[in-house]
């Protein structure tokens, strides 16, 4: 019988954590999945770990690449020989929790109109020492929104329904390298429902190797396209210099004060716009990025500039009206 699901995972030099990232998935509580570990060319003594767990567990599908050929190669390598139902991600430095693939397998059997879901997660160092917990949106509504601008989902922390990518052709994409993931999120959310599991089910490991500070000029390049593709989705056509500036201003990495008022009101448009679309019930998301908006044009820029104070009236009033409609 094929396994229910997919577990997938692909590494290159990761000795130091592949180990106990493995053995987190074959100690989970639910039993039935295929565990597909693609070992994309590692030369520091991954192989050797991998061919030892693999030796005495069936579950564990290894593939070992001669040479190098980059995750979205290896993730769609897995894909193509992957038999499962749900396909799971797990990162080759993370941990899963025991109970992760039974709760996210339960919750996609209980809802069949959702497609896709993850949850919260404990970020690690090193050590294993937890440094962070990062709250993330949990509603459909919230996260459609919040995908707009950045990859609100942790990656290592989704299992999606196989069937939405065989059925639109749907695969990790090369020209989207690094921001992969995101891609590949932001697609499955546009066909269906999404949600974000409340609990923490994975221990996300920070390093200095990790694949988001290594490339990160690549990977926030990769989610700039995707932020403007999320806008021209919207009917709003932004620039490549446009869309980095909105991104850094929801990772709070600077504010361009030539061009925040511009920025803004690009953005106030895309918030009017999906309220217009996708309004089902109440959005925490939109109300606290508009609180933010008024912030971001600052207090003095209001007093001493007439179009500040005009873009800073039109923001608090619908503020003010979204507010309300979230009491209601």
């Amino acid at each position: 019988m094929k396994a229910e699901i997919s577990v997938i995972t692909t590494v290159l030099n990761c000795k130091d954590f592949i180990r106990e990232s493995i053995e987190s998935i074959l100690t989970q509580t639910f039993r039935d999945f295929e565990y597909i570990i693609v070992d994309d060319g590692s030369q520091d003594g991954t192989t050797e770990i991998i061919r030892e767990i693999a030796g005495r567990d069936s579950r564990i599908v290894p593939v070992y690449l001669d040479r190098n050929i980059g995750r979205v190669s290896s993730l769609n390598t897995a894909l193509n020989i992957s038999a499962g139902r749900y396909i799971a991600i797990q990162d080759a430095d993370d941990v899963s929790m025991p109970e992760r693939l039974f709760r996210q397998y339960n919750f996609l059997e209980e809802n069949s109109d959702y497609l896709l879901v993850g949850s919260n997660i404990f970020i690690i160092d090193e050590k294993g020492k937890i440094i962070s917990k990062p709250l993330r949106p949990e509603k459909d509504n919230e996260l459609k929104f919040s995908l707009l601008f950045k990859c609100t989902f942790a990656n290592p922390s989704i299992m999606y329904r196989k069937k939405i990518l065989t059925d639109n052709n749907i695969q990790y994409e090369e020209n989207f390298n690094h921001a992969e993931d995101f891609r590949l999120i932001s697609l499955i959310n546009s066909m269906g429902k999404v949600h974000n599991i409340k609990d923490i089910l994975i221990e996300h490991r920070r390093h200095g190797k990790n694949n988001s500070i290594i490339n990160y000029d690549k990977l926030n390049s990769g989610s700039t396209l995707i932020v403007r593709e999320n806008f021209r989705q919207l009917g709003i056509e932004i620039s490549e210099e446009r869309a980095l500036r909105i991104r850094k201003l929801f990772a709070s990495k600077g504010i361009d004060k030539d061009n925040i008022a511009e920025d803004i009101k690009y953005l106030f448009s895309a918030v009017k716009e999906f309220q217009f679309r996708y309004r089902t019930e109440k959005n925490k998301e939109v109300i606290k990025t508009l609180k933010r908006m008024l912030k971001w044009l600052g207090k003095k820029n209001v007093i001493m500039k007439p179009e500040y104070l005009s873009l800073y009236n039109s923001i608090l009033t619908y503020y003010l009206k979204e507010t309300f409609f979230l009491k209601k």
